[in-house]
């Protein structure tokens, strides 16, 4: 016959191992929480009026031809200046969280991968 302390142990691992499967899924559904949220500040951040403003820019009227001619256009027009480090710096970042596993690639590259690669073209040499 069961006594009373051995059901009240039964019940007590059940319930521990109940416990544990609801806190892994729990922490499994804030790793995906986490992940819409970083995915989300990212697309804020690559809709703000100055990077869209660069990364327009970039794609419209950059042309490299030579590092000479660029560097005197950097100085004496802020566009050439700062425009092209700006889209540099918010890819770096995005690259950045990717690389760490703080968003996912697939999202990255449904929503930035056509920007990226058109921008690597022109911004690689």
């Amino acid at each position: 016959m069961v006594t009373i302390v051995e059901w009240s142990a039964i019940v007590s691992a059940v319930a521990a191992l109940f416990l544990t499967v609801f806190a892994l899924d729990q922490l499994r559904h804030m790793e995906k929480h986490r992940n819409v949220e970083i995915s989300m500040k990212v697309f804020e951040w690559g809709e703000n009026e100055r990077l869209r403003k660069a990364m327009k820019w970039v794609e419209r009227e950059f042309q490299f031809e030579d590092y000479e001619k660029f560097k005197a256009q950097e100085e004496t027009d802020s566009e050439v200046s700062d425009h092209p480090y700006d889209v540099i710096a918010f890819f770096e970042q995005v690259g950045f969280l990717v690389e760490k596993k703080f968003v996912d690639l697939d999202v990255i590259d449904d929503r930035l991968g056509p920007y990226i690669v058109a921008t690597w073209k022109k911004l690689e040499p």
